[in-house]
């Protein structure tokens, strides 16, 4: 009798972020003072109307299954947002699924589109999930790396190299995690003619679109006609709506791969919490003026981050358009995470080496703090930096 174990799962590496995360939690219920600027997750309160909606549905008995692609009243919400803020002029409720987080709509649609042998192109730096999540469908991850002189971002003339018949997808996501860059509308409308010409889908992570900074604005690829049989949009309340815990992420899929997430979903956890639905409705519908304090506050803090940041000596980073991360890259340090180790061994500041997003020699910050823990957490970065040997 054989008791092996399934190859692509043992393939898959754990999350960084979360083993890091992990760490810090434990010595900081051993009693450690641990800054933790690791984590991706918003330290601000679920807004009041969706807090409200969540006590309603409860005192209304609201807690049973619900269709399992989500409830139609949110389904419909979600269309418009499409339609209205994303330029998706053909979403409709019926090509909408909502899911336990973007994450899973990811995985979904990965699980939908990937046979054994297939290819998923991922751009890099790319978050931590992507390679796991193709290889546990079945694909390879392709890598296809930018440059910090590019800040981060491939061109399209490496994006149309990368592409094979084996190509199944490319996955996107802008604003990034982990370098907060954000391509702008003709960089994807130049992605959009490579894969329009391909045979291969576009995946398009869009979790951060509405916390952005700069002059770049938010695009969707699914807003270009050509593209409309091509493109699967992910989007979700975590982030922008500091409902990490609520776990609900929804997605827009042409109708034949639309048909098969669907299949995925129902075999696997069916609908996400019914209470939850509600509460992100209220959201979508109540939330705006939430979102834009959440969004001013980040900005201040990637002000505040990026000075800090600029009086280390020898730090190279750009300013981020978007999300909550300065990337920093280092010319001395290759091992990162032997060096992410020793902060938190040493220094008790919890940071993300960037060989966990497929790019060595560079670590990523989360501004999803308050000031005072930004401080302190940028000032044993610099100890750290020093003890380590770093030089400017």
């Amino acid at each position: 009798m054989s008791l092996d174990l399934s190859i692509r799962v043992e393939s898959a590496l754990e999350a960084q972020t979360l083993a890091i995360s992990n760490t810090a939690k434990k010595m900081k219920a051993d009693g450690i003072d641990v800054v933790s600027l690791s984590v991706g997750e918003p330290d601000f309160e679920t807004p009041q109307c969706a807090k409200n909606a969540a006590i309603k549905a409860l005192s209304e008995n609201f807690t049973h299954y619900t269709d399992s692609n989500g409830i139609a009243e949110l389904r419909e919400e979600i269309a418009k947002k499409f339609r209205d803020e994303n330029g998706i002029v053909h979403a409709k409720s019926s090509n909408i699924i909502v899911s336990g987080g973007a994450k899973q709509c990811i995985y979904n649609a990965l699980m939908a589109l990937c046979n054994e042998g297939d290819e998923v192109i991922i751009l890099a730096p790319y978050w931590v999930s992507y390679p796991a999540m193709a290889i546990l469908c079945g694909a390879k991850p392709i890598i296809v790396s930018g440059d910090f002189e590019n800040h981060y971002k491939v061109k399209p003339e490496q994006l149309k190299a990368a592409i094979t018949s084996k190509t199944k997808c490319v996955i996107l996501n802008s604003p990034s995690n982990p370098t907060g860059m954000m391509y702008t509308e003709q960089e994807i409308r130049d992605f959009a003619q490579i894969i329009a010409e391909a045979d291969c889908y576009l995946l398009s992570d869009e979790i951060y679109e509405k916390l952005t900074y700069s002059e770049v604005k938010h695009f969707s690829p699914g807003a270009i006609p050509e593209l409309s049989e091509k493109v699967i949009t992910v989007n979700g309340m975590s982030k922008a709506y500091a409902m990490t815990g609520w776990r609900i992420g929804y997605m827009h899929a042409p109708d034949h791969v639309f048909k098969e997430i669907s299949k995925v979903q129902g075999q696997s956890t069916s609908h996400p919490n019914s209470i939850a639905q509600k509460a992100s409705l209220a959201a979508l519908q109540e939330g705006s003026s939430d979102i834009e304090q959440m969004r001013i506050a980040f900005a201040q803090r990637k002000h505040l981050t990026c000075t800090l940041l600029s009086d280390i000596p020898g730090l190279k980073f750009h300013i981020p358009d978007g999300a909550f991360y300065v990337f920093i890259s280092f010319e001395d340090i290759t091992d990162d995470v032997d060096f992410c180790s020793y902060l938190l061994e040493k220094h008790h500041v919890a940071l993300v080496p960037g060989d966990a997003f497929g790019c060595p020699g560079a670590l990523r910050i989360s501004f999803a703090a308050n000031e005072i823990t930004l401080k302190k957490g940028i000032e044993r970065l610099a100890q750290g930096l020093k003890a380590y040997g770093h030089t400017a």
